[in-house]
């Protein structure tokens, strides 16, 4: 049932995709099949790329993450691009602007560009969330950690410093929270 959801909103996500129309080159609808979507493991979890930028003219992109136990974002903040998460499975902690918040299964929440927030499963089972990335193209920085999965465990010496280059390719989507004033 929730591969059906997911699917379900990937289709409602792309029918409303801002600015389709006949005349652009963006196809408009299309199906997204989940179930003929593997997951791929990075260090946090899993990852499945149901509608790639690519698909909508970099409009957006929504990807399925699974995130395990213990594993937490540190606080962040995305200067140009809005995330959105819906919860499948489990309970999602989020901190977000300085409040703790327990998201359980069917939560629901949109965070605005610059919105400091962490996240990350809220108790000893994995959280399976739903994400919406506007505009699109930050699902390649996911795509990036699954290929350091295949080479380095998070539990290894030098995957830090390996993380922290990745995270350094993509400033436009991903930043540190402002320091206090």
């Amino acid at each position: 049932m929730p591969f059906r959801f997911a699917a379900s909103l990937a289709l409602l996500l792309l029918s409303f995709a801002p600015g389709a129309s006949a005349q652009s080159a963006f196809a408009g609808p299309q199906p997204v099949i989940a179930v003929d979507i593997p997951a791929q493991p990075y260090d946090a979890g899993t990852l499945r790329v149901l509608v790639p930028s690519s698909a909508t003219e970099g409009r957006f992109s929504v990807v399925e993450l699974t995130e395990h136990p213990p594993y937490r974002t540190p606080a962040h903040v995305h200067p140009e691009m809005d995330e959105s998460f819906y919860v499948l499975d489990g309970t999602l902690a989020l901190q977000i602007d300085g409040r703790s918040h327990r998201l359980p299964a069917g939560s629901f929440i949109h965070i605005p560009r610059g919105t400091v927030h962490a996240q990350g499963s809220a108790d000893d089972r994995p959280v399976r969330l739903l994400v919406t990335l506007s505009p699109g193209a930050f699902e390649q920085f996911f795509l990036d950690r699954v290929e350091l999965a295949k080479s380095i465990q998070r539990s290894d010496a030098g995957f830090q410093e390996r993380l922290l280059g990745i995270v350094r390719r993509y400033p436009r989507w991903l930043a540190p929270p402002p320091m206090p004033e």
